[in-house]
């Protein structure tokens, strides 16, 4: 449950990053390169990666607005 813990905490993070390059908040430079580093965390959990990506389309929400609780009631583990 910790790596689903992990996820979800990088996935709201990529998602307020996404958010700073679009919106031009902050150095451009500096937040791909945080975007970059928090991309490469994702991929070192693909389980508990794929169990919110998962439980995020089976509740029909963006994979950031998805809790750890959420994956452990739909089914998922890690």
């Amino acid at each position: 449950m910790d790596n689903i813990v992990e996820v979800v905490t990088l996935l709201r993070h990529q998602s307020e990053l996404e958010t700073q390059l679009i919106h031009g908040d902050g150095t451009a430079a500096a937040t791909e390169h945080a975007l970059e580093a928090t991309r490469r965390r994702l991929a070192a959990h693909p389980q508990a990666l794929n169990a919110v990506l998962q439980t995020a389309r089976a509740l029909g929400r963006t994979p950031d607005r998805i809790s750890a609780q959420d994956v452990r009631a739909w089914g998922g583990s890690n």
